[in-house]
Parts: structure tokens; C-alpha cells; sequence
């Protein structure tokens, strides 16, 4: 498996700049969480010199909006999962 990963950065006249870090992982890639004894648990994922940390911020109140962001975020790496669960499996029988 080859991965790669690249970040992007637009600023266009009249807009709010734009920055995108896509991560394409291979076996380098790493992703963690943190679970902290103060208020501040965060996910860090790292590959190919792009990092990217998911947390709750400096201020130590969790908010309800940090809750809906979490269960989004479950959300859709479940359902990443799933999708690449899939694909592997339907790869494998067809070779």
C-alpha cells in the first residue's frame, strides 16, 4: 500500500482562506487519542509530515457542541469503516 497525504492552502479575493489536509494513509499513518485526567482528551493523526489534532480546546467546559461534533466524527469514521471492511472483502474475492 503507498499513501501519501498533502495540505492546500486558497485565499481568494473577498473569501476566507481555505486551507484542506487530506490524508491518504498507508501502514506509516497513526492515529491516537489521548484520554487526559484533566478536560482536554484530543485525537492526533499523523502521516507523511501532515498532522492533524481533534480536541476540545483550551477552554475546560465541554460544550453540547463538542458532543454533536464527537458523535459526528463516530459517525462517519463507523461508517469509513464499514465502507473499507467492504471493499477489502470484495477486493480479496475477486483476486
Amino acid at each position: 500500500m503507498t499513501g501519501y497525504s498533502y495540505t492546500t492552502i486558497s485565499i481568494d479575493t473577498g473569501e476566507e482562506p481555505r486551507i484542506t489536509v487530506a490524508l491518504h494513509p498507508d501502514a506509516s499513518a497513526r492515529v491516537a487519542y489521548y484520554p487526559t485526567n484533566s478536560s482536554r482528551p484530543f485525537i492526533d493523526i499523523e502521516h507523511a509530515g501532515a498532522r492533524v489534532i481533534i480536541g476540545t480546546g483550551p477552554d475546560a467546559k465541554v460544550t453540547e457542541q463538542h458532543v454533536t461534533f464527537a458523535r459526528h466524527l463516530l459517525d462517519a469514521a463507523a461508517a469509513f469503516l464499514a465502507d473499507c471492511e467492504r471493499l477489502h472483502a470484495e477486493q480479496r474475492a475477486a483476486a
